[in-house]
């Protein structure tokens, strides 16, 4: 009789245990702990700088390849830690990368152009398949980066979701970044007949454009309708009415009307979206409508 007590008990304790288990699967509002690793991805010929953010306790999940903007690194300051951690609480994994030149990335600046950033996206994309057994991926963009994701859908790129982030979608707008369209001729001019120009940004960072970025720039007139024209899944385009550096109405509202995307406001910090500054509540409107809209789509 004891035995088939103690049978009876260790099985309604099993029970129990994987019925809660189960719920906290199917429970929306379980937030996982995240837990971060420092990996390198194989990338064209060379390893890739990269960091994966996993939801514990769970044996599968959708993950995220975060592409950081121009000059920006994995972590774009504390910007895509934030992200990462919303994502991982909701259940979902992140791996985000150092393209050439950034970050811990040790290659000349020379070598970060499109085509080599768009290589790294999907050399993530194929970790996460195959490390990772991810069945849903999502594409997510900032900036620069937010331009490396819509060449991708215009160039074949299948994700299941996708959020861009003030992306840098129209290469008009950007070279007032680089003193204007006359001075960004002269700086192309000059790449063309050096292979690469030294350039500051607005940011004070020192670079090396090459001939190659600059021309790589020109593949696209606008990659937001070469982009819509090729993919039509859920997007996500979020930006600030205060955004000087990516214009707000010509060029992030263009982008969310061809994608036929969900607009979500973050107005309140300019172009660094909480990022680079202590406006916490810019950046968990930014990483928590980010995890909260993948979530709905990967999920």
């Amino acid at each position: 009789m004891k035995k088939v007590l103690i049978s009876l008990i260790a099985f309604t304790l099993l029970f129990a245990f994987v019925s809660c288990a189960t719920k906290a699967m199917d429970e929306p509002n379980v937030a996982f702990v995240p837990e971060s690793k420092d990996i390198s991805i194989a990338s064209r010929g060379t390893e890739i700088p990269a960091t994966v953010v996993t939801p514990s306790g769970l044996d599968s999940y959708p993950v995220v390849i975060l592409a950081h903007g121009h000059g920006g690194s994995r972590n774009e300051n504390v910007g895509y830690i934030a992200v990462a951690e919303s994502l991982a609480k909701k259940g979902i994994a992140s791996i985000r990368m150092d393209f050439p030149g950034c970050g811990d990335n040790k290659e000349n600046f020379q070598k970060n152009t499109l085509p080599n950033m768009k290589q790294d996206v999907l050399s993530a994309v194929e970790y996460a398949k195959t490390e990772l057994k991810a069945k849903k991926i999502g594409l997510m963009g900032y900036s620069m980066g937010g331009r490396i994701i819509l060449e991708l859908l215009a160039e074949g790129t299948n994700p299941d979701a996708v959020v861009l982030l003030a992306p840098a979608a129209d290469t008009e707008d950007l070279k007032r970044l680089f003193g204007g369209p006359e001075n960004f001729k002269n700086l192309y001019d000059t790449a063309c007949k050096d292979g690469f120009v030294v350039f500051t940004t607005i940011y004070g960072q020192v670079q090396e454009l090459s001939k190659q970025w600059f021309e790589a720039l020109n593949i696209y007139a606008d990659s937001a309708d070469s982009a819509a024209k090729a993919w039509k899944g859920p997007a996500l385009v979020i930006y600030g009415a205060d955004d000087t550096v990516v214009d707000p109405t010509t060029v992030s509202q263009k982008v969310a009307d061809a994608l036929n995307a969900t607009v979500l406001d973050a107005t309140g910090d300019g172009h660094g979206y909480g990022f680079y500054s202590d406006k916490e509540n810019i950046r968990n409107t930014v990483a928590d409508g980010a995890a909260d809209f993948f979530a709905k789509n990967l999920k």
